[in-house]
């Protein structure tokens, strides 16, 4: 064990003791007072050492004093890391936080769909009520779930997702480009932006289709996508820049998608709410880029 003394200094041997005596708390003690000294093994004995004089009468003053009893050591608790790192995320990106932990509660949602049933969550979650008791769905219009106050279903088909593998797809995108905006622009920027993006997506998707179950971060995906990426044109620091070639992959996946061709292997895609969110993220980015204050580089 080795604390803040190089072997090669000149040291003063300060204790020599049975090698069965537990120097830990001490040499913690030590370490604390920034005390240098080093404990090595010598013929069946350990030796603690230190750098000058003065130090070792301390430290055998101290030694003493622990061992008597006049001096009462003990360890201090520390932090765990996770949960040190865990609390560190939340406060520096609440926003993309919120999103991904909303999106993992109503995950169970859509699972009653599963067995042919709707279940109690999700059409609280759907732009419009559904109802799906007599075997085939009944929905409300727009105007008349807004009427009735319910103007919280703008919002909420973000938060469907139609399993684990669409969930982690999505987050992963919002994480990475939402985490961005967060650090650059500020939460009120993103959460700002994340709620047009959702209201004026799932609006649009609804009225292009007319069908009440779709869901998704896909759109908000694609708008933070389009935001950072057309930011990038106007602002230089490396938290705006977005990879050429992702950028056209992007697009290409997204007008491959649209072509109807996933629709052969049974997955029905919301392809409205993916070109409004990108095309509302680029016009965002064109006329607003606030700029936090102490924002620093990714």
């Amino acid at each position: 064990m080795v604390a803040g003394l190089s072997a090669v200094m000149k040291t003063v041997r300060a204790l020599t003791l049975p090698a069965d005596v537990d120097l830990a708390m001490f040499c913690a003690y030590l370490a604390q007072q920034r005390v240098g000294h080093r404990v090595f093994e010598e013929q069946g004995q350990q030796v603690l050492e230190v750098v000058t004089d003065a130090d070792a009468e301390r430290v055998r003053a101290d030694y003493a004093a622990w061992r008597d009893g006049r001096l009462a050591l003990q360890w201090l608790p520390r932090p765990p890391r996770i949960r040190t790192f865990r609390w560190r995320v939340v406060r520096r990106y609440p926003v993309v936080t919120a999103l991904i932990a909303l999106s993992l509660i109503c995950l169970p949602a859509t699972w009653p769909l599963e067995g042919g049933g709707l279940g109690p969550l999700l059409p609280w979650l759907t732009i419009v009520p559904v109802d799906g008791s007599e075997g085939a769905l009944h929905y409300l219009t727009l105007r008349d779930a807004l009427l009735k106050g319910q103007v919280w279903r703008l919002v909420t088909p973000i938060f469907i997702h139609f399993g684990v593998v669409h969930l982690a797809f999505n987050a992963a995108v919002v994480i990475e480009f939402g985490r961005r905006i967060e650090r650059g622009a500020g939460s009120i920027a993103l959460l700002l932006l994340t709620l047009l993006i959702a209201v004026f997506g799932n609006v649009a998707q609804f009225l292009s289709v007319q069908a009440p179950l779709f869901g998704g971060l896909s759109g908000v995906a694609y708008g933070l996508f389009a935001y950072v990426a057309t930011r990038g044109r106007f602002d230089a620091a490396p938290m705006w820049q977005v990879n050429r070639s992702f950028s056209i992959g992007v697009l290409v996946m997204l007008v491959l998608m649209t072509t109807g061709v996933t629709e052969v292997f049974g997955l029905f895609i919301a392809n409205t709410v993916h070109w409004v969110g990108l095309g509302l993220g680029a016009a965002l980015a064109l006329l607003w880029r606030p700029t936090r204050g102490n924002a620093d580089e990714l």
